[in-house]
């Protein structure tokens, strides 16, 4: 509950930032709908009174004319600020959405990896998708709409019968706990079906979605996919089975207590409308109105508790939101800037993932200067990319020390630091954006500096060829002449991002993985040269670079087992010598 209230506090906040007006229009349209009501009320009871006890005709027509007016007028108002209300609302659920984006952009990268962190996305993202929002704001509306109308009915039914009054309230009470209960189970059931509607949906999107395609008709996978998703289209249709029978049962307790309510309420009505025997006689103009101001009283005082619960529904299913928000971002205090380029030194770095006792590194230490070049090499798994993840800071360590520069480098800003500092990852991605873009990255456009790049890279060709040239987009699920390079071709258009923006220190993270042991020793034999004069880092589980590097750090489940040159290491039997040699046959 604290949470929620917590959760509450901050849509609040939310809603005041974005637009201050808004819980003023909800109040304006809360009133109108209490005022219709209360006309409503009314106006049978002067239809009757004038049939029983008629006043001057000319009275009568001005009081009906005032009546229309005055409905017209609140009509007009309803019109105009029901459609500012939606407006609002949903600039209110636009905004949310930003701001939901943001703060994912904004996360740590220890954050975006954790599971528990992408499951919280997806149920944010749900409420906000699923309606949460509107349905939150939407029930304060018609809570301020109720608690309005139970007022002035409340006036009217007291002068009548005090106990009428409570008599509703009691029954109404009933109806509340059944309502309250069956959106204990809606609730429920809301936050169970996310999990299972995530998969259903996730190898429904298989079907039809490109990236598989050729993998399902080579290997016949379309009855397995087929299978799992029927799977979970079968616990999706039985949980909503459960969930309508549950509420076809409470709605029938729900229609037998309002049937009580009504047959006494109309009753004890009748009789003293008939008779001065249970109390002072009524007029049947008055007999309409007490009728008609007990039913809405009925209907505003089980509507405000029901709404309430829906609010409080609503609420809890934007906690996700509220969770997600309250993540840690990125460190944004105000740190030292990344100097030029002098060293990097690991010094007694131990390092586990979150949410795992493994040790990846095991007290690694080691040093690069400006200008070297060495190699990280070492079977899968030895811990080559958790070191490139550490040097860009995406996980901090709690064991050892980072030094950039002498520096701990948990004390320089990582924006500065990735200035001085880029990597080609394992993982690369190019973005849907033209060619031209992705290689300039957050820098600015210098067209000799792309020239010269793509063509020592032999990309030059390809781009002249293009249609669009640099400004091809690369996106066809997007853009109609966009262009779809090969992989080796899209390993190039990486390494030609990290190079123009002209680190110090580069990073080459096993990008060629996919490629045979000859073209990935030629790709890493033209980055060196164009990397002549920078420190680089060559990761790789074989070994192609090792030989023109200064030296090899070899790792081995997550330790160091070698530090030293290609030919010194050669010299001797060792992990090291005993990789190259099995792998020699490729570089000759």
């Amino acid at each position: 509950m604290k949470n929620k209230f917590k959760a509450l506090w901050l849509f609040a906040k939310i809603i005041c930032k974005n637009d201050p007006l808004y819980l003023g229009v909800i109040l304006l349209n809360a009133l109108i709908d209490s005022a219709f009501t209360m006309v409503d009320v009314f106006v049978p009871m002067i239809f009757i009174n004038q049939i029983t006890n008629p006043r001057p005709i000319p009275d009568f027509l001005k009081l009906i004319l005032a009546l229309v007016l005055g409905k017209i007028l609140l009509d007009l108002i309803k019109r105009v600020s029901s459609r500012e209300e939606f407006v609002r609302r949903q600039g209110i659920n636009d905004y949310l959405t930003f701001e939901l984006a943001k703060k994912a952009m904004d996360l740590s990268y220890e954050n975006i990896e954790n599971p528990h962190t992408l499951d919280l996305k997806e149920k944010a993202n749900a409420a906000i998708n699923m309606g949460s929002i509107h349905n939150l704001l939407w029930c304060l509306r018609e809570i301020i709409t109720s608690i309005s109308t139970m007022l002035a009915t409340a006036l009217i039914i007291i002068n009548f019968s005090p106990y009428l009054v409570a008599f509703s309230i009691g029954i109404s009470l009933l109806i509340i706990v059944t309502s309250i209960k069956e959106s204990a189970f809606t609730r429920k059931f809301d936050l169970e079906i996310v999990d299972v509607n995530r998969r259903f949906s996730y190898y429904f999107s298989l079907i039809g979605g490109p990236h598989y395609q050729k993998e399902i008709r080579v290997y016949e996978l379309g009855d397995l996919i087929n299978a799992k998703v029927k799977n979970y289209l079968d616990k999706m249709l039985n949980q909503f089975n459960k969930r309508y029978a549950y509420e076809a049962n409470m709605g029938a307790i729900k229609i037998f207590l309002e049937t009580i309510l009504r047959f006494i309420s109309y009753t004890y009505v009748a009789m003293r409308t008939l008779s001065a025997s249970y109390g002072p006689q009524i007029t049947f103009g008055e007999f309409s109105l007490i009728i008609s101001a007990n039913e809405n009283f009925m209907k505003a005082f089980q509507a405000m508790f029901t709404e309430t619960g829906d609010f409080i529904l609503s609420l809890a299913n934007l906690l996700p939101l509220y969770d997600f928000m309250n993540l840690e971002s990125d460190d944004k205090r105000k740190l030292k800037k990344a100097g030029d380029f002098e060293s990097l030194e690991f010094r007694n770095v131990s390092f586990s993932y979150p949410g795992s006792d493994r040790l990846i590194l095991d007290d690694i230490s080691f040093n690069i200067k400006r200008g070297e070049k060495i190699s990280i090499v070492g079977v899968n798994n030895a811990g080559k990319t958790t070191i490139v993840k550490l040097i860009a800071r995406f996980f901090d360590i709690k064991e050892g020390e980072i030094l950039y520069n002498g520096e701990n480098i948990k004390e320089i800003d990582k924006k500065s630091l990735y200035d001085k500092i880029s990597a080609v990852l394992q993982d690369f991605s190019i973005m849907p954006f033209t060619i031209k873009e992705n290689i300039l990255a957050n820098k600015a456009y210098d067209k000799e500096k792309i020239d010269k790049i793509l063509k020592e890279i032999s990309l030059d060709e390809k781009v002249a060829d293009l249609a669009y040239g640099l400004d091809t987009y690369m996106n066809k699920d997007i853009y109609e002449n966009a262009t779809d390079l090969s992989l080796g071709q899209k390993q190039k258009l990486a390494i030609a991002r990290c190079l123009y923006q002209n680190p110090d220190l580069i990073i080459l993270d096993e990008p060629t993985a996919s490629l045979d042991p000859l073209a990935e020793a030629k790709i890493y034999e033209q980055f060196n040269q164009m990397t002549s004069g920078k420190t680089a880092i060559f990761i790789s589980h074989r070994m192609s670079s090792t030989r023109f590097t200064d030296k090899v750090l070899v790792l081995d489940e997550g330790k160091i087992k070698a530090f030293d040159s290609h030919e010194n290491l050669m010299k001797t039997e060792n992990i090291y010598s005993r990789l190259y040699k099995s792998q020699a046959k490729y570089y000759k």
